[in-house]
């Protein structure tokens, strides 16, 4: 089943004192470049089965990109209105990727634990939904992360002329959605503050540092 994989990464870093936390380097690697090398063997060869999701900070962002090995580049689009909800994003990244893909993968570009056995775990259960199932949300003690995985239909229905977002799709298609209870803190672990990036590293013992 060929997958598509978006990362979102149009966030302005606000609370983060206003930088692209994808940037960050943790242990001499960006947050970015540790996710792309995690996903590159679960992704297809064509650069559009892969796409970055941009806004505020693009331009740092996008040279970052060029600076990395081609076998893990991804395609980057840019959200012209990045200021608005996250779904405005998401379907710029749907617009953008492959035609053929059957499922969607959807990633923060913040999470800086997601590894390449958590998104194929995610994969994993995904493919062994109910019947009837389209939509896969992580929910770890109560709280809901990413990966999400969806399937084909739903993203053309997110495109439609509608335009709804996910999250209302999920509210008018309750059957269709698997709330997936797992016991891993890598899907809900995101970077949003400087007290966040304390925490992490006092926890893993990574060191840290803000690009330039």
């Amino acid at each position: 089943m060929k997958t598509g994989f978006i990362i979102l990464a149009a966030g302005a870093g606000r609370r983060m004192g206003g930088v692209a936390k994808c940037l960050l380097e943790l242990d001499g690697q960006s947050l970015l470049e540790r996710l792309l090398r995690q996903l590159q063997p679960l992704r297809g060869p064509a650069r559009h089965d892969l796409v970055l999701v941009l806004g505020h900070h693009a331009k740092d962002i996008q040279a970052h990109v060029t600076s990395l090995p081609e076998d893990i580049a991804p395609l980057s689009v840019i959200n012209p209105r990045p200021e608005d909800d996250t779904a405005s994003s998401l379907r710029t990244g749907l617009r953008a990727l492959a035609s053929d893909v059957e499922r969607i993968v959807v990633l923060l570009a913040d999470q800086p634990l997601v590894n390449q056995d958590d998104v194929r775990a995610a994969l994993q259960a995904y493919d062994s939904r109910d019947p009837g199932v389209r939509v896969q949300v992580p929910m770890v003690h109560g709280q809901p992360g990413h990966p999400v995985v969806f399937d084909a239909q739903v993203r053309d229905d997110l495109l439609g002329p509608m335009q709804h977002t996910l999250r209302q799709w999920r509210a008018a298609h309750p059957a269709a959605v698997r709330l997936w209870v797992v016991d891993n803190p890598h899907y809900t672990r995101d970077l949003d503050t400087p007290q966040d990036l304390h925490v992490l590293a006092r926890e893993t013992r990574w060191t840290w540092r803000w690009p330039g």
